[in-house]
């Protein structure tokens, strides 16, 4: 497993700081047509951290945001560390120092 040093903020996929609709939108564009092409940061889309990105990611953020589902686990309010090992990485999160 590969432990990223790298502070983000998990479901902030597009780094702007805020969790907001165009999160989830990042992830099903870069899951099912091809944009992006890349993520800077897949562990911040990993938003179940489970490992893996799939549809459950943006369901969950989209479940946290409209009708108070499960909350996204941490760090998700604020720029942290991941305390889950997995192989998703995190080459860039410009929000966090």
């Amino acid at each position: 497993f590969i432990r990223t040093l790298r502070a983000f903020r998990r479901g902030d996929v597009n780094d702007d700081g805020t969790g907001d609709i165009s999160d989830p939108i990042a992830v099903l564009g870069y899951l099912f047509i091809g944009t992006p092409e890349r993520l800077p940061c897949p562990k911040s889309a990993d938003a179940n951290d489970d490992g893996v990105l799939d549809i459950s990611d943006p369901v969950l953020v989209l479940n946290s945001l409209f009708i108070g589902g499960r909350t996204i686990p941490p760090p998700s309010a604020s720029c942290g560390l991941d305390p889950t090992p997995d192989d998703l990485t995190c080459d860039s999160f410009a929000y966090c120092p």
